[in-house]
């Protein structure tokens, strides 16, 4: 786990996601980020990470697609309804 204290930036800035892929140990092309707000889908691209929005956060599907979202969903159970025509690992 990863909080915000663990960084020096906050979102959009990338530091909370790279510092999570480090922990984990795998290179930043192979994670990928679900986000319901422009800032994480900002903070995902500029850590150079697949990201997928989430229409739960505020935000509109145009609002997150312009922010770096690949697909964005309505919500959590139709995004684990559509995992694997993303061809994400489970």
């Amino acid at each position: 786990m990863v909080e915000r204290g663990d960084v020096q930036r906050a979102k959009p800035e990338p530091d909370l996601f790279l510092a999570c892929q480090e922990r984990i140990g795998i290179a930043p092309a192979e994670c990928y980020v679900v986000g319901d707000a422009t800032r994480d889908l900002l903070a995902a691209r500029r850590a150079r990470m697949f990201s997928i929005g989430v229409l739960s956060g505020g935000y509109g599907e145009d609002e997150l697609t312009r922010a770096g979202a690949f697909r964005v969903y309505r919500d959590v159970a139709e995004l684990g309804e559509s995992l694997d025509e993303l061809g994400l690992p489970i």
